[in-house]
C-alpha cells in the first residue's frame, strides 16, 4: 500500500473538503433523486448496477456509501440484501430515510427488509474491519481529483468489506469526457471536479490501496464516462477475471 506523506495528505484533502461542504447543504439534498429516471443513460446505470450486484452473495450484507436520498440503497434492498446506507451529509442521510420509510408502505418486498441510514465519512467510517459481505460506492470518485484521496478512500472501503468493493468512476476514453476536456481547453482551464481518469490510472489507484480488479462494467462503452469497476483485496481468495 501507498505510503501517503504528510505533504501529500494535505494535497488529498481538498477535494474531499470540497466535495463535503458541496453536497451537505439541504438544498442540494432536495434536489438529489431518489429512484432511476426512465431516460436510457439512467436504465443504462441501473443495469450496470444489478449486474455488478450478481459479485455480491445472496442476501449478503451491502454498506452504499455514499447513499445520497437512497437511490441505490432501494435497489439493493428490493434485491434482497442486508443494506446500509450512509452519507457524509445528514441532509442526504434524514431523505433517505424518510423515501424508504415511505416505500416501505406500498412495497411488499421492501416493508420485509429493514435497511439502516448513518452519516460517515468515507475516509474514515468508523465501522469494523471485514464488516460487509460488499461495499457499493457510486458517484464519488470523480469528484476527488488528486490520487492520495482516492487511494485513501478506497483502502478505508477495503479495509471494512471481506468481499466486492465496486466503485464507479468517469473514464477519460469517452467521448463526453474528450468534449469536456476540449471545452476546458478552449477557455485556458482544467476542470476541478467530475474529472476523468483512466482505467490504467484507477487501476494503480486501487493497486495501491491493496485491492485488484475482477472486472469492469461500462455504462455506455465509448460515450458515456461511467465505468464500475469491481475490486477485491488482493488477499482475498475470490478468482479474479479479466477487466473488460
Amino acid at each position: 500500500m501507498k505510503n501517503i506523506s504528510p505533504a501529500a495528505d494535505s494535497q488529498s484533502g481538498f477535494s474531499h473538503k470540497r466535495t463535503l461542504e458541496r453536497f451537505d447543504m439541504k438544498s442540494v439534498a432536495s434536489q438529489y433523486p431518489s429512484v432511476y429516471g426512465d431516460n436510457f443513460r439512467q436504465q443504462r446505470e441501473k443495469r450496470c448496477v444489478i449486474e455488478a450486484l450478481k459479485h455480491v452473495p445472496a442476501g449478503g450484507s451491502i454498506l452504499d456509501l455514499p447513499c445520497g436520498t437512497g437511490r441505490l440503497a432501494f435497489l439493493m434492498a428490493g434485491a434482497g440484501f442486508q443494506v446500509t446506507g450512509a452519507d457524509s451529509s445528514s441532509h442526504m442521510v434524514e431523505l433517505a430515510r424518510e423515501n424508504y420509510r415511505n416505500l416501505r408502505q406500498n412495497n411488499e418486498q421492501l416493508s420485509k427488509v429493514a435497511a439502516e441510514f448513518s452519516v460517515r465519512d468515507v475516509m474514515a467510517t468508523g465501522y469494523d474491519d471485514h464488516q460487509f459481505d460488499a461495499v457499493f460506492c457510486n458517484r464519488l470518485f470523480h469528484h476527488f481529483i488528486e490520487s492520495e484521496t482516492r487511494v485513501k478512500a478506497l483502502a478505508e472501503l477495503g479495509r471494512i468489506c471481506k468481499g466486492p468493493v465496486i466503485v464507479s468512476y468517469f473514464e477519460s476514453f469517452a467521448f463526453d469526457s474528450l468534449k469536456r476536456r476540449l471545452r476546458y481547453a478552449l477557455k485556458g482551464s482544467k476542470p476541478i471536479d467530475r474529472v476523468a481518469i483512466s482505467l490504467r490510472n484507477f487501476t494503480s489507484d486501487l493497486h495501491d490501496a491493496g485491492l485488484e480488479i475482477a472486472t469492469t462494467l461500462s455504462v455506455l462503452r465509448g460515450f458515456s464516462p461511467m465505468r464500475y469497476v469491481v475490486a477485491y483485496n488482493k488477499v482475498a481468495a475470490t478468482p479474479l477475471r479479466k477487466a473488460s
